[in-house]
């Protein structure tokens, strides 16, 4: 059942050919994917376990990012085992800012984009050859934009061009080599058409660049039916592959295998077989459909979402049936085909966005390629190259079994123990380890037995080493005692060193502890770096960061003083799931003034997108709700100078109740607030910005740079209340009032005139209930009076269930096996929940549960009861 209350009508796959369970597949041979073996730094992958061809590796595909943040993501690339990053196309994109600008080109160069500058892509290639990673293009060569009147000039004779119709029979090869898919199609058979191609591509070679995908490739011709285009390709000699999307028409049999004799095939069919079927709780009894129909595995690529299946509209306007499964079932689907032998498979970095429109050129996707299942499945992979591969199932679960190893993928359902055949009794026999969750697994002749854990993924295998790599547990994290102790380790190494706060580096043993914290305030950073060496090599160092936190729970704060919002929303998501649909939860004043929210607990290291309301377009911050600003796990307020820094509350000190003797400032230096130059800050100072904010008076030099009291960049009235708060002791983390800036050495700061009286009566703070076993709702905001109301609980990966609420709308209860995550039904009185979530109209988004809190609705937005927690 699915976690979310929503009908989603998605696209059937169907699979074209079916073979019995149990079939092997060949060894991979030698040769790249038809072209000659290209130069690789094999050492430097080695020290990842990456795989030192293009093709016998898997690729993330960094859709829509610009090259800048992939080369950012190069060591958690690195990391999390893929061998080679595939990008959006480089060519000249037509003007249009959403994703599908970049598939409708104006020309074959290589230029300035919204991905960056050529530059930034030279600098990517070079960057990635030191983590033994491969840079795969995509290439637009079907078609060009639309508007002809814009492209490069030596392409607009219309005799590189077919004539213009569309296509109206899918199977008929001639319309789809020659007809319009959108855009006119271009004449790739003719010899001027291939030279522009070529030449592009060697330009790329020439920068960096190690392979490319084509889209739309089906629709280019072959050599068999006059079009000469792929033969030319041939000669780019690096790695190549092309999407052929369902059937390429025709005998397919044939020009699947004609195009395999050039370039890499998709295999789409199969690929959206094995995400629908897990969509749907079910295995697929084949083992593939291209590959059993004469194709060799080392020429296809898979994957378990493109970004076609996700981008797009949704069914039956357009292909985009994958973007609103949940990310767990597409890595189901890609531990599937990414464990099988010889061939790639392909991850998507998705989108934040959803809506077709609303996914914009040069966004930064999801990071969620980094976790444990989807990095356990690229180590196997690499770990498995010139292995045998044995497809089987039982149990409800995907089986792939290689001599080394198995991948055991649960087609629902997790956290259980399970016992699959041993397919061909390839797997050695012996007890492994599971690379995701840590259990461990049984191998006999004939069975595979363990415990599949919250992730519904199992890896087990003998890894090869890999090179020297150093470690901290626990890793960056919050830690509320004095002090944290940490444990240094490393593996594949003789030595490690560690560093702390950018130090020196100290030698230590494998197992060492050392202690940080002590005595230091809340809030302290401190920084670890550690490296391990070998004797030969030496690792990267991994840096990690602890954050010294009090009891309090975390909030974020928004200034809105500057803005005027009506009101305020916070979108939080992290890499899996968000609190709340866009545009999140509306933030409420406290008692600091400022627009605030707790963070939920499982969020603390996620982003947050600020915004006006579920409307605005203008009125967000940052726009285009990517990337989010990091919450990093502390308390933070956005500011007025659109800055999110650590929020540092005030803290009252006892004031000198008499004025201090004034100071002379040194040269150089400017006391904020002190706009008279009297060195010392008075009601006069706050009446001189009132006058210059009228046009009464003229601030100019270092009186008008004293004056921008909270460094927002203009002087106003605002900056004249922070001198007045700033005197009666009232002083926000937005309030520069009283700081000095400038060179030399601060002088003694002059405390205000007015006197102060240290309050009798200290600070009780009110006691905290411990959390209770269940939560309530208080639905008086939205019951009709004549309702029953049920709530449907889930954790992470495992199945959901239903508990039904008793008391009065204005008191709720649900008590029981309550999961982490919760959303709130409403249902006519006598009817009970089904399975057909799609009748169920009244409902809240998903929420993180807060157990002993209750969720007070408030409203309604189309058929979604708005709330927030208490």
């Amino acid at each position: 059942m699915n976690k979310k209350v929503t009908s989603l009508v998605l696209a059937v796959c169907v699979l074209l050919s079916c073979i019995a369970v149990g079939s092997f597949s060949a060894t991979a041979g030698t040769e790249e994917v038809a072209v000659a073996a290209q130069a690789d730094d094999e050492s430097v992958g080695a020290n990842y376990g990456l795989a030192s061809q293009v093709k016998d590796g898997n690729i993330l595909h960094c859709f829509d990012w610009k090259y800048n943040d992939i080369k950012a993501e190069l060591p958690n690339i690195a990391k999390a085992g893929f061998t080679s990053v595939q990008t959006s196309p480089v060519q000249t994109p037509d003007p249009l800012g959403q994703w599908y600008g970049l598939y409708l080109p104006r020309e074959f160069k290589c230029t300035s984009g919204p991905l960056g500058t050529r530059d930034d892509i030279k600098n990517l290639c070079s960057e990635a050859d030191n983590y033994g990673i491969k840079i795969v293009c995509d290439v637009v060569a079907n078609h060009l934009t639309g508007d002809h009147a814009n492209i490069q000039d030596d392409l607009k004779d219309g005799q590189y061009w077919h004539k213009e119709f569309d296509v109206s029979d899918w199977n008929d090869r001639y319309q789809i080599t020659n007809g319009k898919i959108g855009m006119a199609d271009l004449n790739t058979g003719h010899s001027h058409v291939q030279t522009v191609v070529f030449n592009y591509l060697q330009d790329l070679k020439s920068i960096g660049v190690d392979g490319f995908r084509f889209d739309a490739a089906k629709h280019i011709g072959l050599p068999s039916e006059g079009d000469g285009f792929w033969a030319k390709i041939a000669g780019i000699g690096i790695y190549r592959y092309g999407e052929i999307l369902d059937s390429p028409g025709g005998d397919a049999n044939k020009v699947m295998n004609e195009y395999a004799q050039y370039i890499g095939v998709t295999d789409s069919d199969y690929s959206g077989a094995i995400t629908g079927a897990i969509r749907d709780g079910k295995v697929v009894e084949n083992n593939g459909n291209w590959v059993n129909r004469g194709i060799s595995a080392d020429k296809i690529v898979y994957w378990g979402e493109s970004h076609d299946t996700y981008s797009n509209d949704p069914p039956p306007k357009e292909g985009g049936w994958t973007k609103y499964l949940d990310q767990n079932i597409i890595d189901r689907a890609y531990a599937v085909v990414g464990a099988k032998a010889n061939s790639q498979s392909l991850y998507l970095s998705r989108p934040f966005n959803k809506d077709k429109t609303s996914i914009m050129s040069g966004q930064k996707g999801s990071t969620h390629f980094t976790s444990a299942e989807v990095a356990a499945v690229n180590h196997f992979h690499n770990a498995m190259v010139g292995t045998k591969e044995y497809y089987t199932t039982g149990n409800n679960c995907f089986v792939v079994c290689r001599e080394g190893g198995a991948v055991i993928v649960a087609a629902s359902g997790s956290n259980f123990d399970v016992t699959v055949p041993n397919g061909g009794s390839i797997v050695k026999q012996g007890t492994y380890t599971d690379e995701v969750s840590g259990s461990t697994w049984t191998v006999t002749g004939s069975n595979i037995s363990g415990k599949i854990g919250t992730s519904g993924i199992a890896v087990i295998y003998s890894s090869k080493p890999a090179g020297p790599s150093a470690s901290v547990t626990p890793g960056s994290s919050k830690y509320k005692t004095d002090s944290l102790t940490l444990t240094l380790s490393y593996e594949n190494a003789t030595s490690g060193s560690y560093s702390i706060d950018g130090g020196a580096y100290q030698n230590y043993t494998k197992g060492q502890t050392i202690t940080i914290g002590a005595g230091k305030p809340v809030g302290t950073k401190t920084t670890v770096s550690v490296k391990a060496s070998d004797g030969t090599n030496t690792s990267d160092p991994e840096t990690y960061t602890y954050t010294k936190s009090d009891n309090s729970a975390q909030m974020v704060y928004f200034d809105n003083s500057s803005y005027n919002w009506s009101s305020v929303y916070a979108y939080i998501y992290g890499n899996k799931t968000e609190v709340a649909a866009w545009p999140g939860t509306q933030m409420q004043k406290d008692s600091t003034g400022y627009f605030a929210l707790e963070v939920p607990e499982g969020f603390e290291e996620g982003n947050i997108i600020f915004t006006e309301s579920k409307d605005a377009v203008d009125h967000r911050y940052p726009a285009d709700k990517d990337p989010g600003l990091p919450l990093e796990g502390t308390t933070k307020i956005f500011k007025a100078n659109h800055q999110f820094v650590d929020y540092d509350p005030p803290v009252p000190t006892t004031p000198v109740p008499t004025t201090a003797a004034p100071t002379t400032a040194p040269v150089g230096k400017i006391l904020i607030g002190d706009t008279n130059g009297d060195s010392k800050i008075t009601v006069s100072d706050a009446t001189l910005i009132q006058m210059h904010a009228a046009g009464m008076q003229k601030l100019t030099g270092d009186r008008l740079t004293a004056a921008d009291t909270n460094k927002d960049g203009s002087v106003n009235v605002g900056d004249a209340t922070m001198v007045q708060l700033y005197l009666v002791y009232d002083k926000s983390s937005s309030n520069y009032t009283g700081t000095w800036i400038g060179g030399g050495v601060d002088p003694t700061q002059p405390q205000p005139t007015t006197s102060y009286v240290q309050p009798t009566t200290a600070y009780i703070p009110p006691t905290t209930a411990a959390p209770s076993s269940g939560v309530t709702l208080d639905a008086s905001a939205t019951s009709k009076g004549t309702e029953d109301w049920y709530a449907w609980t889930w954790d992470s990966g495992s199945d959901g269930r239903w508990i039904k609420g008793s008391g009065s709308a204005s008191s709720v209860q649900f008590s029981g096996n309550i999961g982490k995550s919760i959303i709130f039904v409403r249902l006519p009185q006598g009817e009970s929940p089904s399975a057909d979530w799609g009748n169920i109209w009244n409902q809240t988004n998903d929420l993180t549960t807060k157990m002993g809190g209750t969720f007070k609705t408030t409203g309604w937005a189309d058929k979604y009861m708005n709330g927030e927690w208490q």
